[in-house]
């Protein structure tokens, strides 16, 4: 059996030529074979938050957001609020606690990345007490769900004058 490989002939493999089922086959399986690989890049259970950063479980009651390059220390709140709403599915006023500053990933391996929990007890996270810090990333410093979420009015609202 032969067909004309439309996908093939673009790329000019085959050139509009009749080919083999079995080179069919080939490219196929290729391809199929690439995109597993992309699939299994990515961790199963991370949560791809409004602003991109993933999201991902770090042991009982904490998460991890991965950072990127040019990440703001904002962007990992805005990350965490929108995991705690859209992935947990819980209150906009639940208390995100930041266990960590940026730091390397305990999860994933990668170079930025911070640790949220909800529970500071649970983490030996002392709830920061303090009325002002100059680091939001600072160990026990905390935002609802809805503060944090807040931080991702440039996600939200990317065409908004700042006049």
């Amino acid at each position: 059996m032969r067909f004309v490989s439309r996908f093939t002939s673009r790329l000019g493999i085959g050139a509009g030529r009749i080919i083999s089922t079995s080179a069919g086959r080939r490219i196929l399986g290729i391809v199929g074979a690439g995109l597993v690989l992309v699939t299994l890049s990515t961790p199963a259970s991370a949560f791809r938050a409004i602003n991109r950063l993933e999201v991902v479980p770090a042991g009982t009651g904490q998460f991890e957001v991965i950072g990127r390059a040019g990440a703001l220390k904002s962007d990992y709140w805005c990350a965490a609020g929108d995991y705690v709403r859209k992935s947990l599915g819980l209150s906009w006023q639940t208390k995100i606690y930041a266990v960590d500053g940026i730091g390397a990933s305990a999860t994933t391996g990668a170079r930025s990345a911070v640790r949220f929990t909800l529970d500071p007890a649970a983490a030996g996270v002392t709830p920061f007490t303090g009325n002002w810090t100059g680091d939001i990333l600072t160990p026990g410093y905390a935002f609802r769900a809805n503060a944090a979420y807040g931080k991702c009015e440039d996600w939200i609202f990317p065409f908004r004058s700042r006049n």
